[in-house]
């Protein structure tokens, strides 16, 4: 979320604790959902939010922790906020 100050600036911040990732699971042909979740978090990942359709098609996670920039099978770094 933006934070406003006293003199109307506009400053980039987030509501969220420490960095957090947003991975979009982009190839469900290759991997579910579930296995990105999996693979988070046996990389040392938490799984702080999951967006799941009944397609299973173009869904998102939302990950923190681990300290490196995270890369799992199928799935692609949208954005991060720290």
């Amino acid at each position: 979320m933006a934070q406003a100050n006293p003199n109307a600036d506009v400053r980039a911040a987030n509501g969220f604790v420490g960095t957090t990732h947003i991975i979009a699971v982009t190839d469900v042909s290759a991997v579910s959902v579930k296995a990105v979740c999996t693979e988070a978090q046996n990389e040392g990942f938490i799984v702080v939010a999951v967006e799941d359709d009944i397609a299973n098609d173009g869904c998102h996670i939302a990950v923190q922790g681990a300290g490196a920039t995270p890369s799992f099978t199928g799935a692609t770094l949208v954005v991060t906020f720290s």
